[in-house]
């Protein structure tokens, strides 16, 4: 079982509460017929959404719902069905069945573009955690990946420019650009754009992406960059998701832009705090440390009980602070990212592939590793060394 200690308190508290509440909402043996599944949605729905399970999947891993993940992921690549137009569902009951609440019928249902893509991009990024190699050869989900960046665009690209359209009704039962619903009616966003693009990235389909990233670089920079596109062109106006969430996956992401994304996430924030659970992973993406570090205090003095948040918490103190990356379950880098206020951390019992580890940071002068177990040397990358670690060894790195 993963545990966290630190010569923080606060640190050790949060972990403590995150975890514990994270656990609460598993619901794999709570009902007769259960999916392995977990709570993923609102408190007062019991479902499980897929926007939800998308960011709660890398805090369920280290806690080891590693069934779970599966199991909802593929579930939702079985429902993107050709009449669908290769949307998959977008919330399901905990047995299985597709929740009525959010679909009528197979023409009007609740669907975001970015989740179409985020599906594919979290799920694969389940291999990296994983090393299994069922998150890239089970047929549902090998079928979806291929759909989703074949069939799915082709169906919904009108002007045959590669990248899919809404209908730019901002009604989310005909289908919307973005994630976020209370946004003005987009026909392309920015989160459905680099969704779509890091999926391309991960598949090896670099041509493609390279097409996108050129769209995003040089008809979307202005100022800063677009939040989308809408029926009279290109609308620069704070988008939040459509906003955030484009350098969180890839584009985008300079100096420039970055300050002008802090400044708008501090002077504007949402109103959901499921919009301002990505703003950590998003920060110690691009090493602003200290404005992510105050952003997940902001989630963890919260302690809201959406779901999201306590999963969100425990892959922020985790994969965050500590700055894991993991590679196809076969390979680790690590870069501290601990704010000031934290000297030490460590995370015992953290499964990359089947190897597991115990991983301590101390501020910024020294990373240790140990490794229990494993199937044999983990190549583990810090700064510019990078050792191969038998089980039973520990190494220290030092800048």
């Amino acid at each position: 079982m993963l545990t966290v200690s630190s010569d923080s308190s606060y640190v050790e508290d949060a972990f403590a509460w995150a975890s514990r509440r994270a656990l609460d909402w598993v619901q794999t043996d709570a009902q007769p017929g259960n999916l392995p599944s977990y709570w993923a949605g609102y408190p007062s729905r019991e479902l499980f959404y897929s926007r939800d399970i998308c960011h709660q999947a890398a805090g369920a891993h280290l806690l080891g719902l590693d069934a779970e993940n599966f199991a909802m992921f593929r579930h939702f690549a079985r429902s993107a069905t050709a009449r669908r137009k290769w949307f998959p569902i977008w919330a399901f009951h905990f047995d299985g069945r597709i929740a009525a609440l959010d679909y009528h019928d197979d023409e009007h249902f609740v669907r975001e573009i970015p989740a179409v893509f985020d599906l594919c991009y979290r799920a694969l990024e389940q291999y990296d955690w994983t090393g299994a190699r069922r998150w890239l050869d089970d047929p549902d989900l090998a079928t979806y990946y291929e759909t989703s960046v074949g069939e799915f665009v082709t169906a919904h690209d009108a002007d045959g420019d590669g990248i899919p359209e809404a209908g730019g009704t901002a009604d989310i039962f005909l289908g919307t650009a973005t994630y976020n619903e209370r946004e003005a009616p987009l026909l392309i966003a920015g989160d459905g754009l680099a969704t779509h693009y890091a999926v391309l990235r991960k598949l090896g389909r670099d041509a493609e992406a390279d097409r996108i990233e050129a769209t995003y670089q040089t008809l979307w920079n202005g100022e800063h960059y677009a939040r989308g596109v809408t029926k009279d062109g290109l609308d620069f106006d704070w988008g939040l998701e459509s906003h955030t969430l484009a350098p969180l996956f890839g584009l985008g992401g300079n100096e420039q832009s970055l300050d002008w994304l802090e400044s708008k996430m501090n002077s504007d924030p949402p109103k959901n705090i499921e919009s301002l659970s990505y703003y950590p992973e998003l920060l110690f993406k691009y090493g602003r440390d200290e404005s992510a570090w105050r952003w997940t205090k902001h989630l963890i003095d919260s302690r809201d009980d959406y779901p999201e948040i306590s999963f969100t918490v425990v892959e922020h103190l985790v994969a965050g602070l500590l700055g894991l990356r993991p590679s196809k379950g076969a390979a680790l880098s690590i870069e501290s990212h601990l704010p000031a206020e934290i000297g030490r951390l460590t995370a015992d019992h953290v499964r990359i592939g089947d190897w597991d580890l115990r991983i301590t940071q101390e501020a910024r002068h020294a990373t240790e590793v140990t490794v229990h177990s494993g199937p044999g040397a983990l190549p583990v990358t810090v700064g510019a060394e990078t050792h191969p670690l038998e089980p039973g060894r520990t190494a220290r790195f030092t800048p």
